[in-house]
């Protein structure tokens, strides 16, 4: 991996209720490598807040990992923590984001498949309680329009993550919390998971 590449307001409903508007084609952002923390084979991992003392929120999000060729080669549920004290001060003042986006532990990854074309249903709950459902039918902007952007615009490079996006219902975190993600192919198998304890 050399980049993790995250697309931004790719749900409608997810500008909403942040108050954001919606772009006419893909904008990115990007996280650190060093922020990924990847689960095990069994989906267990844990992570830790930035500042225990700033808001701090879950985005559930449809991962996906290039190939060889550049396009799919994997697919994963992951979550984009994001400290939204640190990224609503920067929104307010002009500054990057990077602080808010891209510190330790901000991209928190499930297991791997072999990705496969077709919608995907998502969900996260943090102690058992459902916070996010959504589905990647909803994107503004689907893979392959993300894609081409990429392609059009970056250098990608084999490896490369692509955060999708995050529907709408993302909240709050704080130490201790559980939290459980799910990946579902259309027909309805489990494609990845995760269980997290945050620190």
């Amino acid at each position: 991996m050399t980049a993790v590449w995250c697309v931004f307001r790719n749900y409608a409903a997810h500008a909403v209720e942040i108050g954001g508007d919606i772009t006419p084609r893909p904008l990115f952002f990007l996280k650190s490598p060093s922020s990924v923390v990847q689960a095990d084979a069994d989906g267990l991992t844990e992570f830790s807040l930035p500042d225990h003392e700033d808001l701090i929120h879950h985005e559930v999000e449809m991962v996906v990992r290039l190939g060889e060729d550049l396009s799919p080669a994997e697919v994963c549920i992951g979550i984009d923590v994001t400290d939204r004290t640190r990224q609503t001060e920067a929104k307010g003042k002009g500054w990057p984001w990077t602080e808010g986006k891209s510190f330790r532990d901000s991209a928190v990854l499930g297991t791997w498949a072999e990705w496969e074309a077709g919608d995907h249903e998502m969900q996260l709950s943090v102690n058992g309680e459902v916070r996010q459902r959504g589905s990647s039918s909803q994107m503004l902007h689907d893979i392959d329009s993300l894609l081409a952007t990429l392609t059009d615009w970056y250098a990608l490079s084999p490896g490369d993550l692509v955060f999708t996006g995050t529907p709408e219902g993302v909240g709050a975190l704080v130490a201790g919390d559980v939290v459980e993600a799910t990946l579902h192919a259309a027909d309805g198998r489990l494609v990845s998971w995760l269980e997290s304890v945050v620190r």
